[in-house]
């Protein structure tokens, strides 16, 4: 009957330690499962930064073209003796 005892407590035992190892498991996963989305959303958030300053940027340089057209109408047009009294707006 000891031999019994023992062999139940060993199984106990047993299944204790896995469910505790499985329950710490848990925990630990939901933590790297937190630390993920964290840094998910950080990088979202950077990532929507980054673009939205290329958008500035490509504005910027749009700008930039549409006035550097606007000079070379100019300088055409002084070259070849037209006389351009204003800027010329685009599509006109």
């Amino acid at each position: 009957m000891n031999e019994w005892r023992q062999t139940i407590v060993l199984i106990c035992t047993v299944v204790v330690a896995f469910v505790a190892l499985a329950t710490f498991m848990q925990f630990e996963h939901a933590a790297i499962r937190a630390d993920m989305r964290a840094e998910h959303a950080d990088m979202r958030a950077e990532h929507t930064a980054m673009r939205n300053e290329m958008r500035a940027e490509h504005a910027e340089i749009r700008e930039q073209l549409s006035s550097v057209d606007r000079r070379t109408a100019r300088i055409e047009g002084h070259l070849f003796g037209i006389e351009v009294s204003q800027d010329p707006v685009d599509g006109e």
